[in-house]
């Protein structure tokens, strides 16, 4: 009995053994993605500093442009506590699940303000129609009220013991990560919502209108979409069904990338109204608006004010209005074309 008793003992010795060796491999793997990710967004900021400097650092003030800096910024402070997390060594599991909770939140943070940019963005792309700004706000504090809700679950639920051996990094021992792959889900669902909103606005409202802009605007949105859709995903399927030390294997990364892609988008699409706007410039060009009916109402859209509002911070750019000037020159004056109904 007692040699059973032992052999048992061994085996579960062994199988702890494992665990956490396991768990560890699965930690340092996730660090070394953790460290990559910095050395992305840090030379991504000196790639797109100069633009930075010149299309941003002049404009006014606006919503656009304080989540532009502060996703851009924050980020940094965001993967120091990443580090003092994920690379310190012989932490109390006190100490460990304090630094798992700031950084669990600063993530949560930081994705929820780059989506509030994919949410601005298609605000702007349907014309600023206040239905659609009721709408996408409802949906907005909903879905990230469910993440938040969902993640503070998650995170009572997460646990840190004392290894027996030093030089150890935090690493939990337990934790319901089915709750984390249901945060990604909600943030997938809201993101694939939102994406077929921008494409059935830009198939009834913009389908006739060939304007770089706008294209570039439309554009910039389904490579978004697509990136951000694989990223959640992907730490769907990890968080469901990877063994339970690479649950976080890419969590940083989808951090990482939503900021990235968020504030490149709003760069490239001012330097699109940038270029526009001194080609307009150099060939004499007046630039004019029109207002669109949207949606068989009444209300007048200026769709150069909308795409004005996200590229140039209610700026002088007016080469959408210039479009949609010489395309009402080209066309006959009738309800379909000056009054455009979708």
């Amino acid at each position: 009995m007692s040699m059973l008793t032992g052999a048992q003992s061994a085996a579960a010795q062994v199988t702890a053994l494992e665990y956490i060796i396991d768990g560890y491999n699965a930690t340092k793997y996730t660090n070394y993605l953790g460290v990559g990710g910095f050395a992305l967004i840090v030379a991504d900021y000196l790639h797109t500093l100069p633009d930075e400097v010149r299309l941003m650092w002049p404009s006014p003030l606006s919503t656009p442009k304080v989540l532009f800096y502060i996703l851009r910024y924050y980020l940094f402070i965001h993967h120091v506590l990443t580090v003092l997390y994920g690379e310190r060594v012989d932490l109390t599991p006190e100490e460990c699940y304090a630094g798992f909770v700031r950084v669990t939140v600063s993530s949560a943070i930081v994705i929820t303000i780059a989506e509030a940019i994919l949410f601005l963005r298609v605000y702007a792309f349907s014309g600023k129609q206040r239905s659609m700004l009721i709408y996408l706000s409802i949906q907005f504090v909903a879905v990230h009220a469910g993440v938040f809700g969902v993640l503070a679950r998650y995170i009572s639920t997460v646990k840190y013991v004392k290894y027996p051996f030093n030089n150890m990094t935090c690493m939990p021992s337990t934790g319901e990560s089915e709750l984390l792959g249901i945060t990604f889900a909600l943030l997938l669902t809201s993101v694939v919502v939102v994406m077929l909103m921008m494409m059935y606005i830009a198939f009834l409202k913009h389908r006739d209108l060939n304007n770089a802009l706008m294209m570039i605007f439309y554009r910039d949105g389904i490579f978004y979409f697509i990136c951000i859709s694989a990223l959640a995903s992907t730490n769907i399927f990890v968080n469901f069904f990877a063994p339970h030390g690479y649950k976080f294997l890419f969590v940083q990364t989808e951090v990482d990338i939503h900021v990235i892609l968020a504030t490149r988008m709003l760069l490239h699409l001012r330097r699109w109204a940038e270029r526009e706007r001194v080609g307009a410039t150099a060939n004499g060009r007046t630039p004019q608006t029109r207002s669109s009916f949207v949606c068989g109402s009444e209300e007048p859209v200026d769709y150069a004010t909308s795409l004005d509002y996200w590229a140039t911070d209610f700026g002088d750019a007016d080469d959408v209005g210039y479009e949609l000037a010489r395309k009402d020159q080209k066309s006959p004056q009738s309800p379909s074309s000056s009054d455009h109904l979708v």
